[in-house]
């Protein structure tokens, strides 16, 4: 099937290349490749109102589709390497999770609306061939866009329907047998009606046979209904198989020792001699995820000053998952391995645990599966109105959105002696397989089932309103607010044979959590030249837990004290919290811009795993979980593109980012603060990138480019006390292009030219190797 879907779409992007439709050539002009900067008051979709950039108090950084796609860059996570501050956390073969100022599940949106999947767990995000650009509001912004929103939010903006005959083809080829192939068109369809519609389809084997798949489609139309309404319709849809990814044979969390008590391997410290290109999955290991989803946006112009705009989505979305995960040595109390570690037994005593360093075994493969599916509607009321001489750019209205969630889990694993015992979720001759460290080869294949259901709905009500006050030309002022009202349930149900499905008549009742909360921003910018604005803003957010009560939890409130919740509903309040920012944008036409700003963020009520094993005076043993933590973060980005000359961009940006955990209650459980002060995992103190784009304009050498990126990530902290961690590394990628006069480019990248071994992601202590050099060739036919 997929040898069928790429050689179809390979071939319509080579019938598009080789085609000479005169009908075509005489009705479309295709202007000559100039580089034309406009840095005029350019206007972005994540702000919302209908004003310049340079009027919003706050920090919003841009990536545009050109300069990823002369870089054959289609993935989100090679993408934000083009926005300071920020890292994608990529998990699992797939599951990624965006961090920006220091805190991580970053609400990403697609065309303004949210993918409230982000809010729970990580998920993967599909490819980027059908957007236009990608805009960065940094910073709290939960009065734009609602609950969770803590260090910024990202949006996605897709290519719109064109009146312009527009026709792409790309076909490419890379390391790994990395084979792409997309076809873009638009243009008028039927009178006012315009579209866009594109297919994309990729498959690699990948430098650690992950072999993945991905085959997406976007279908967009937009008409003037009238000449005061509009209505763009949009639908989308991707069916994506990832291999999972485990890494490698897991790094030891204690001194190693070479049976004649010699130190073999420092704590954290990889095994040498691995293969980076190893993989230790199953066989029976699969990630598939399959969406699709479908936009509605309706706007009325009701004179020159006031527009209504609806804004209705659906989004449907299915992963389905069964990975191996932790991998784990063979060990045992007696002297028969090689090596030992020192622990110690139930008595408090030190003893050596010996370890087979050679041998690792399937110790916890994990299934589970989410159904999501998210309506949501945005309705409101924008325009302008004067009081006296003084301008005010407004935006009021209602949001509501609903995601059912069902996830299905199989976690009851088949017992060590007993590993073929069908009763259970998972079993089969793959479970508790021994695989050799070196070669490793699959040993059988695992069979899964569902044996339980959760069953969730989340909603969320919102009404906001937003003034931007034009006091004269030099000073701005915004002032908004937003109240949001969130809801969310959770219920269980038994599976039945095996599969994703549950009778409602064995559903428990539906455990609730009501919570609400106001937040706000309120800024001012100063133009003090059309060159020069300065802007300073306070901005609040609100993160609401979605936990309820446990028997085996005693449970700690903000002040350090115990207390008892009820069965059933809201246990903690939400996480809180605000943003002090100082910025700078600096605009000198088509020779330079650069934004620049400083930032403070403090959030509250965290809540901390604070001890576990304590038994309690009912004789149950439990864990102790308090609302007892804070953190902060604070630091400086810095984002500029110059023009040196006709042909030259060059872009700039870093971040520095001090992110750490702040202040942790005092309480009967935690007798020492040791954490206090650490920096937050995941977060990467500086950041850099430096992008050079060149396009020879005139002479022998006309149309030929040349590109170049060196980005840099400090290191990485992997776990709060600050012990283990992801080395920092330096990257640095080059390509060069070619484009002919029938409009067809040719164009070779290379990834990572100086073949830097370095490790991004992991499981547990399993280290993921990242990819060594790579070529990508590229062959594209762009009309427009």
């Amino acid at each position: 099937m997929k040898k069928i879907i790429f050689s179809a779409i390979a071939l319509m992007a080579a019938v598009v290349m080789s085609a000479q439709n005169k009908s075509m050539v005489d009705t479309v002009y295709s202007i000559s490749e100039v580089e034309v900067v406009d840095f005029s008051r350019k206007k972005v979709e994540i702000g919302k109102l209908d004003v310049p950039i340079e009027y919003l108090p706050m920090t919003i950084n841009t990536v545009s589709f050109k300069d990823l796609e002369i870089r054959g860059i289609t993935n989100i996570e090679d993408a934000v390497k083009f926005l300071p501050g920020v890292r994608m956390q990529t998990s699992y073969g797939a599951f990624q999770t965006l961090t920006v100022r220091g805190f991580n599940y970053t609400p990403i949106m697609v065309d303004g609306i949210r993918d409230e999947r982000t809010m729970i767990n990580s998920y993967p995000v599909a490819d980027l061939t059908d957007i236009e650009s990608m805009e960065l509001l940094k910073g709290p912004a939960s009065v734009l866009y609602g609950q969770s929103v803590i260090g910024g939010v990202l949006n996605i903006v897709r290519k719109s329907p064109t009146p312009y005959n527009v026709v792409n083809a790309r076909m490419a080829y890379g390391s790994w047998e990395n084979k792409q192939a997309t076809m873009d068109f638009g243009g008028k369809l039927y009178k006012s009606v315009n579209y866009r519609a594109l297919l994309n389809y990729a498959d690699q084997n990948g430098w650690r046979d992950n072999g993945n798949k991905r085959f997406s489609g976007y279908f967009a139309l937009a008409s003037k209904i009238d000449a005061t309404s509009n209505i763009d319709v949009r639908g989308g849809f991707n069916r994506d198989w990832y291999g999972t990814e485990i890494g490698l044979p897991p790094n030891i969390t204690n001194d190693v020792y070479s049976k004649d008590g010699t130190l073999f391997l420092q704590k954290g410290q990889m095994q040498s001699g691995l293969n980076r290109e190893s993989r230790y999955n199953s066989q029976s290991d699969f990630f598939q995820n399959y969406g699709w989803n479908v936009t509605m946006k309706y706007d009325k112009k009701f004179g020159d000053n006031l527009k209504l705009q609806n804004y209705a989505s659906y989004y449907d979305d299915d992963i389905n998952y069964f990975g191996t995960e932790s991998l784990k040595y063979l060990e045992s109390n007696d002297a028969i391995y090689d090596h030992f570690y020192l622990t110690k037994n139930k008595a408090g005593d030190e003893i050596r645990k010996y370890i087979c360093l050679d041998t690792v075994y399937l110790a916890s493969p994990l299934r589970f599966s989410h159904m999501a599916k998210t309506f949501s509607n945005q309705f409101d009321l924008s325009g302008s109105f004067y009081t006296g001489s003084i301008k005010h750019n407004f935006i009021g209205g209602y949001t509501f959105s609903q995601m059912n969630r069902n996830s299905y889990t199989g976690y009851n694993l088949a017992p060590v002696n007993d590993p073929l015992n069908s009763k259970y979720d998972v079993y089969g001759p793959g479970l508790y397989s021994h695989l050799a460290v070196n070669n490793p080869q699959s040993m059988g294949y695992m069979n899964t089932s569902f044996s339980k259901a959760n069953i969730t709905k989340s909603y969320m009500h919102s009404i906001y309103f937003q003034d931007l006050v034009e006091l004269d030309d030099k000073w701005k002022v915004m002032l908004a607010g937003r109240y949001d009202f969130f809801k969310y349930m959770r219920a269980t149900a038994p599976t039945y044979d095996g599969e994703r499905q549950y009778h409602r008549s064995e559903q428990t009742a539906y455990s609730i959590n009501n919570t609400s909360s106001f937040t706000y921003r309120a800024g001012v910018v100063y133009i003090p030249t059309k060159d020069l604005s300065l802007y300073g803003s306070m901005a609040s957010f609100f993160n609401p837990y979605r936990d309820f009560y446990a028997e085996n939890v005693i449970y700690v409130d903000a002040n350090g004290n115990r207390f008892f919740p009820t069965a059933g509903k809201e246990i903690f309040k939400p996480q809180t919290g605000y943003q002090g920012e100082l910025g700078v944008r600096y605009n000198l036409g088509k020779y330079a811009q650069a934004t620049g700003s400083v930032f403070y963020i403090i959030k509250n009520n965290e809540k901390k795993t604070l001890k576990t094993g304590v038994v309690d005076e009912d004789g149950i043993t439990k864990s102790v979980v308090g609302q007892v933590g804070s953190s902060e973060s604070k630091g400086f980005d810095l984002d500029i593109t110059v023009f040196p000359a006709q042909g030259l961009n060059v872009m700039l940006g870093y971040a520095y980012t001090d992110a750490t955990i702040r202040d942790l209650k005092t309480n009967e459980y935690m007798e020492t603060e040791t954490q206090k002060g650490n920096m937050l995992t995941g977060v990467p103190k500086n950041t850099f990138f430096a992008a050079a784009n060149y396009l020879i304009q005139k002479g022998v050498f006309k149309n030929l480019g040349f590109v170049a990126t060196a980005s840099s990530m400090d290191k990485v902290y992997r776990n709060t006390d600050n012990t283990s961690e992801y080395p920092s590394y330096w990257l640095v990628d080059m390509g060069v292009s070619y484009k002919l006069k029938n409009n067809v480019r040719l164009s070779a990248n290379v990834n990572n030219v100086f073949d830097k071994e370095y490790f991004n992601q992991s499981l547990g202590s399993q280290m993921v190797p990242s990819m060594p050099r790579n070529f990508l060739l590229t062959m594209a036919y762009s009309l427009r």
